[in-house]
């Protein structure tokens, strides 16, 4: 049922930015449910293929002639200003206008909800908490930042049962929105400091998001980070702490690594829940599969069926995503775009690199945090045996006077990193064809557009 607080007599809705990862999951859930819809994006994608074929109408590029008299209501981020066209159209047109995470709040906030946060890992634990709950039949739905394999692609679920899992986005306060049963924070560090003043702002903005919970409600946390454990100390909940650290409620033991695949086991003061295997890469997917059991144990879901959904479980598009395992050479395709998120993505990879390189092509994020974490980039990037940088993607940003690729570059080349720096993609595939060689894992790093780099790059060996 959709709440009529916000939604009234609407049957007609426009996404301004309809393209983002968080907009099409909600744009995809009001097509389902009948509306009509449309929206905008500045440029066309696989994402706004799938919405049109759903029967969305699309448009290119943001423009007042794209809002109709007849839409009832006008979607927005927090990425789009209210200098924009369309929400500059709304408003001469009398149109609401509501911000998207208002929307998903309305949608999400009555059912048994689970809000999965934190600065790194909560889209892969947000995917993994779906997947074992619609094994289990519970038929959640599910409200994603990444397109996931069992939603058919998509970012978001239709579930008519009683829990929706959500993951709930830092980014411009977005997830205080959300008063959940379940939270979870994954993680807290320094990022988007072009909202937060520093840090302690951004581990204040957790301990509210917390605190909104409902009355009720348990925190799930990693206990093994300074950061979420000063966020939640205060907080008159009910907190379950997971980690490899001895003081954690739940904690990872037996970890063992072979052939690329993980395995763990979990204890707590009274059961040990033996023999975890997942599949993904890199020690961070055990943390975030540890978050996901604390769910799942709460809930009363059965180990075995836990153990059985992870074994099984496929990673989300682009977070360390293998595209490519032909003549000897892997390609990655991973998100990775915090200084944080490289490193646990190389290291991951390093144990499974086998005679060759390891390569990673990784395009910097917004002007304002290479400007912040150049050095941190650097020092990330550092542990692959090569780097190839690219032109930094701007997503909602303009250019920065003085803050270019190069500065990650200088950083590389006081760290004795073997790196290359090309302001156009063409030489930089140039470049990788001539480069690699059999054995080599070539990962592609970034939130932007590199994704595109990498399935071109797939073709070229192709």
């Amino acid at each position: 049922m959709i709440p009529l607080t916000v939604i009234g007599n609407t049957r007609r809705i426009h996404f301004t930015g309809i393209g983002g990862i968080g907009m099409s999951g909600l744009a995809e859930y009001f097509l389902r449910k009948g509306f009509k819809v449309s929206g905008s994006d500045i440029t066309p994608s696989h994402i706004t293929e799938r919405l049109k074929n759903l029967g969305a109408e699309i448009f290119i590029g943001h423009s007042s002639e794209n809002v109709k008299s007849i839409v009832d209501k006008v979607v927005y981020t927090s990425a789009v200003h209210g200098d924009n066209p369309e929400i500059q159209r709304a408003k001469e047109l009398n149109i609401k206008t509501i911000r998207r995470a208002e929307l998903l709040a309305e949608v999400v906030n009555d059912k048994f909800l689970i809000a999965v946060s934190g600065t790194h890992g909560k889209t892969t634990t947000t995917a993994m908490i779906a997947q074992v709950l619609a094994d289990e039949g519970l038929d959640p739905l599910v409200f994603v930042g990444g397109n996931v394999r069992l939603f058919d692609g998509g970012s978001s679920r239709m579930g008519e049962g009683r829990i929706a899992v959500v993951e709930a986005d830092e980014y411009d306060r977005s997830f205080l929105t959300l008063k959940p049963d379940i939270a979870v924070v994954t993680s807290i560090d320094e990022d988007h400091l072009d909202i937060y003043k520093n840090l302690d702002e951004i581990k204040k903005a957790f301990e509210e998001f917390c605190s909104k919970s409902k009355s009720d409600s348990k925190v799930i946390y990693f206990g093994d980070d300074e950061n979420v454990v000063s966020a939640v100390s205060k907080l008159s909940r009910e907190k379950i702490s997971y980690g490899f650290n001895d003081n954690n409620y739940l904690r990872i033991s037996d970890y063992s690594l072979s052939r690329g695949n993980q395995s763990f086991s979990i204890l707590n003061s009274h059961n040990s829940y033996k023999n975890v295997s997942l599949k993904l890469i890199g020690i961070h997917n055990v943390l975030n599969s540890a978050a996901c059991f604390a769910v799942c144990s709460l809930l009363g879901i059965d180990f075995k069926n836990f153990k059985k959904s992870l074994k099984d479980f496929e990673p989300v598009d682009r977070r360390l995503q293998l595209k490519s395992d032909k003549n000897r050479i892997k390609v990655y395709d991973d998100y990775a775009h915090h200084p944080k998120e490289i490193k646990v993505s190389l290291n991951g990879l390093n144990g499974i690199v086998n005679k060759g390189r390891l390569i990673t092509v990784f395009q910097p994020h917004l002007f304002s945090r290479t400007r912040d974490f150049y050095r941190e980039f650097a020092e990330s990037l550092s542990i692959a045996d090569e780097v190839v940088l690219t032109e930094i993607y701007p997503a909602r940003e303009k250019p920065v006077k003085g803050v270019t690729s190069e500065l990650i570059f200088n950083e590389l080349v006081k760290l004795n990193s073997k790196v290359k720096y090309f302001k156009d993609n063409k030489s930089a595939i140039d470049y990788l064809k001539n480069d690699v060689k059999p054995n080599d894992v070539i990962v592609f790093q970034g939130a932007g557009d590199i994704t595109n780099l990498c399935d071109e790059f797939v073709k070229e060996l192709s």
